[in-house]
C-alpha cells in the first residue's frame, strides 16, 4: 500500500496469488518496498513493520523495514492458506499506512526453479552411427523462455542435436529429447569417453537465469579393427600365353604408421606378381592398390596348375597392423600346350630332275619328357630322295626346327612333272603325350629337266658367321620366259642370317644369268652354338604360267656360333655405293657387334655436302637395340657442273659411349660415287643406268625391308 503526501490517500492492494506455491519449507525471502504514485514528492520516509502472520493472526512471524529484503523461517508451516499482514507509522510526512493484508498458499513441497536431464551418465554411441538419446525438462513454469545451449566435448566422436532447448512457460514441463550420434574416426582406438555439455541456462527470468543443468557422459564405441582386405582370394585365372589377372588390397582402418605387405608367387615357373610389395600410409589406407599376376609359358603339356601368390605378413611400427597375415591368393594357370608335331611346309615344295632339292622343316609345338623320333621316307624313289632319314627330338633341341632335303632324281623319260610324297611315319617316344603322333606327309613336284625351272646353287652347306660373315647361292631359270619372274627371299630365322636381296626379277633377256644372293650371319649375343636355318624362296610370280607358282629350292645355312662377342660397329656396306646428281638414293646398314653396357653414339658426316648428303647424321644403339641394323641413307647432290662421277665418302666419328669398350671406337667410312648427270648418255649407258637403277631398287626395297623387321 501507499500514502499520497497530498492527499493522505492510502493505497492497500495485495495480490499474492502469483506467488502461490512459490514458499518452500525453510527460509524463504520476501521483499516489500514502497511507491510514490504522483511524483509530487521524493522525500518519503516509512518507518513501519513487515508482519506475517498465519491465518489466525495469531503468532507475528515476521516484522521488518519494508524497504529491505526480509527472510521468513517456514519451519513448522503447515500447508494451506496464509495471511500477509502490512502495517506502518508516519514517522516524518506520512500518514499511518493501514494494515494491509490478503493470502496466499503455503505448499512445504513446491518445487524451486531447476533443470532436470535424465540420463545424464551411461550413454552409449557407436562410430558406426549409432545414437542414444537423453530428455531435459524444467522443473517450474519460468515467466519467460529458458533456452539451454548444447554442445559436444569432442565431435571427433559424437554430435548433438539439436544444438539448443527453448522451454517456454507453455511447454516447460514437456521433456525435449535430444539426440547424440556416434561419429567414425577409423582408427582403433577403442572406446572414448566424451561429454554432452549443457550451457547455462539464458532467461530474462531470474530465477532461471544462470542455472547450469547437468552434463551427460557419453561413450562412442570403437568399430575399427586392424584388418587386410584382398578381393578376391580365389578364382583367378592366368595363362601360358601370358594372360593376366588381378586382385586388390586395402586396410580396414587407418594406421598411424606406413603398413607394408610384401608379395610373392608361389611357383614362378607358373605365374608372377607385381609390385614385389604394397605400402600403405594414413592417407591411402582406404584406397584400393591392384595387383597384377603373369601366366608364365612352361612349353610342357602340363595341364592346368594350381599356385600361390603369398601374402607375407604384414611389417609396420602400428602395433595394430605388424604382423597382420592377409589372405593369400589361389590362381590358376591355364596350359597353352598340347603336343604336336609343325611341318613347314607341307606343299608346294618342288624338285628337279637336274639334281634340284627342295626343303621343309620340323618342329615340336611343346617340349617333350623324352626324346621323340621321327622317320622319314620317299613316297616315290623314283623321282625324289629324303634326307635324313629321321629327326630326333629332345628336351633341349626340341623348338628348334630341323631341315628336311628332299632331292629331285633325273629317270632320263620326258614325263611331265610328277608328284611325290615325303612320307612322316608315326613318332616314337617314351613321352606318351608324342609316341604315335603322325604329323603332316610333305608334298612335292619333281619338276621335268625339260621345263620350266628355277635352280638354286647350292641349296645346302652354307655357312655364315655371327661376326657377320656372308655365304652366297645363286638362282637363275632354266628356260627363257615370257614375262618378268619375281621370287621373293626371306631367311626362316632372322636372329640366325638375312638375306639380300629381298627379292630377284628375271626378265626374258637375263633369264640364263645366275644372281648372287648374299646372306648375312647375325650375332644373336648368344652361345648357342652353330644353328641351322634356311633362306626360303617363295612361290615365283609371273604372267608366265609355265613359271607362275613356281617353288624354287629353298637353302639350307648354318650360322657358326661366335661365343666372343668383341665391341665393333658393322657397316655393310663400306664402298661401291652409288648416288646421282638427280638425287639417287644409295643406303647403308650399321649395327654393334656385341650388346653395350651403356649407350653408344655415333655421328655421320659427308666428306663433300657439294656431292652427298647423309640421313640421319646421329645414330644411338642402346643395350635394347644394339644389334638391329640402323638404315644410313645417302642422298646425291646435283652441282649443275659437268664434273664427271665424284667419289666421297661418309665419314664415321669416334663413338661416344659411357661403355669404356666402345668409347671412341671408329667405325669403317663408307665411300660412294655420285654420278655426274651433266652429260648425254648413249644407249649403252641408257641401259647401264636402267641396271644400277634396278640395283638401286633392289636397295631401296632390301633397306625397306629392314625397316618392316625393325
Amino acid at each position: 500500500g501507499a500514502v499520497n503526501h497530498e492527499s493522505n490517500q492510502v493505497y492497500q492492494s495485495f495480490n499474492l496469488d502469483a506467488y502461490a506455491g512459490q514458499l518452500v519449507s525453510g527460509v524463504n525471502t520476501i521483499a516489500v518496498g514502497l511507491y510514490n504514485t504522483d511524483n509530487t514528492s521524493s522525500d518519503m520516509v516509512f518507518d513501519g513493520e513487515l508482519v506475517v502472520n498465519n491465518i489466525m493472526g495469531d503468532s507475528l512471524l515476521f516484522t521488518g523495514n519494508p524497504s529491505q529484503a526480509q527472510s521468513v523461517n517456514t519451519t513448522g508451516w503447515t500447508n494451506g492458506e496464509k495471511l500477509l499482514e502490512v502495517a506502518g507509522d508516519d514517522a516524518v510526512c506520512l500518514t499511518t499506512l493501514l494494515p494491509a493484508n490478503d493470502t496466499f498458499t503455503f505448499n512445504s513441497d513446491a518445487t524451486p526453479a531447476g533443470v532436470t536431464v535424465t540420463p545424464a551418465s551411461g550413454l552409449i554411441t557407436t562410430e558406426s552411427g549409432g545414437t542414444a538419446t537423453f530428455t531435459v525438462r524444467l522443473n517450474t513454469q519460468p515467466t519467460a523462455n529458458v533456452i539451454i545451449g548444447l554442445s559436444s566435448s569432442d565431435t571427433t566422436e559424437g554430435t548433438v542435436l539439436p544444438a539448443s532447448l527453448t522451454f517456454t512457460s507453455a511447454n516447460w514441463n514437456t521433456a525435449q529429447t535430444v539426440t547424440v550420434t556416434g561419429v567414425n574416426d577409423d582408427v582403433v582406438d577403442g572406446n572414448i569417453a566424451y561429454t554432452i555439455v549443457t550451457a547455462a541456462a539464458s532467461s530474462t527470468d531470474t530465477n532461471y537465469n544462470g542455472i547450469n543443468a547437468s552434463d551427460v557422459s557419453a561413450t562412442n564405441n570403437d568399430n575399427d579393427a586392424a584388418g587386410i582386405t584382398v578381393t578376391p582370394t580365389s578364382g583367378l585365372v592366368t595363362t601360358e600365353t601370358g594372360g593376366t589377372a588381378a586382385f586388390t588390397v586395402v586396410l580396414n582402418t587407418q594406421p598411424t604408421a606406413n603398413v607394408t605387405i610384401g608379395l610373392s608367387s608361389s611357383d614362378t615357373t607358373e605365374g608372377t606378381v607385381l609390385p614385389a610389395s604394397l605400402t600403405f600410409t594414413s592417407a591411402n589406407w582406404n584406397t584400393a592398390q591392384t595387383v597384377t599376376v603373369t601366366g608364365v609359358n612352361d612349353d610342357v603339356v602340363d595341364g592346368n596348375i594350381l599356385y600361390t601368390i603369398i601374402t607375407a605378413a604384414a611389417s609396420s611400427t602400428d602395433t595394430n597392423y605388424n604382423g597382420i597375415n592377409a589372405s593369400d591368393v589361389s590362381v590358376t594357370n591355364n596350359d597353352n600346350d598340347t603336343s604336336g608335331i609343325t611341318v613347314t611346309p607341307t606343299s608346294g615344295l618342288v624338285t628337279t630332275e637336274t639334281g634340284g632339292t627342295a626343303t621343309f622343316t620340323v618342329v615340336l609345338n611343346t617340349q617333350p619328357t623324352a626324346n621323340v623320333t621321327i622317320g622319314l621316307s620317299s613316297s616315290d624313289t623314283t623321282e625324289g630322295t629324303v634326307l635324313p632319314a629321321s629327326l630326333t627330338f629332345t628336351s633341349a633341341n626340341w623348338n628348334t626346327a630341323q631341315t628336311v632335303t628332299v632331292t629331285g632324281i633325273n629317270d632320263d623319260v620326258v614325263d611331265g612333272n610328277i608328284a611325290y610324297t615325303i612320307i612322316t611315319a608315326a613318332a616314337s617316344s617314351a613321352d606318351t603325350n608324342y609316341n604315335a603322333i603322325n604329323a603332316s606327309d610333305v608334298s612335292v613336284t619333281n619338276n621335268d629337266n625339260d621345263t620350266s625351272g628355277i635352280t638354286v646353287t647350292p641349296t645346302s652347306g652354307l655357312i655364315t658367321t655371327e661376326a657377320g660373315g656372308t655365304a652366297a647361292f645363286t638362282v637363275k631359270l632354266n628356260t627363257q620366259p615370257t614375262a618378268n619372274v619375281t621370287i621373293s627371299l626371306s631367311s626362316s630365322d632372322t636372329t640366325e642370317g638375312t638375306v639380300l636381296p629381298a627379292s630377284l626379277t628375271f626378265t626374258s633377256a637375263n633369264w640364263n644369268t645366275a644372281q648372287t644372293v648374299t646372306v648375312t650371319g647375325v650375332n644373336d649375343d648368344v652361345v648357342d652354338g652353330n644353328i641351322l636355318y634356311t633362306i626360303i624362296t617363295a612361290a615365283a610370280s609371273s604372267t608366265d604360267t609355265n613359271y607362275n607358282g613356281i617353288n624354287a629350292s629353298d637353302v639350307s645355312v648354318t650360322n657358326n656360333d661366335n661365343d666372343n662377342d668383341a665391341a665393333g660397329i658393322t657397316i655393310t656396306p663400306t664402298s661401291g655405293l652409288v648416288t646421282t646428281e638427280s638425287g639417287g638414293k644409295a643406303s647403308f646398314t650399321v649395327k654393334l657387334n656385341s650388346r653395350p653396357a651403356s649407350y653408344v653414339i655415333i655421328t655421320l658426316r659427308s666428306s663433300d655436302k657439294t656431292e652427298g648428303t647423309v640421313s640421319p647424321v646421329i645414330l644411338i644403339f642402346t643395350s635394347v637395340n644394339w644389334n638391329s641394323a640402323k638404315t644410313v641413307t645417302v642422298t646425291g647432290v646435283n652441282d649443275n657442273i659437268t664434273d664427271g662421277n665424284i667419289p666421297y665418302s661418309i665419314v664415321t666419328r669416334p663413338a661416344i659411349s659411357a661403355d669404356s669398350s666402345y668409347n671412341g671406337l671408329n667405325a669403317a667410312n663408307v665411300s660412294l660415287t655420285n654420278n655426274d648427270n651433266d652429260k648425254d648418255n648413249d644407249k649403252d649407258n641408257d641401259k647401264d643406268n636402267d641396271k644400277d637403277n634396278d640395283k638401286d631398287n633392289d636397295k631401296d626395297n632390301d633397306k625397306d625391308n629392314d625397316k618392316d623387321k625393325d
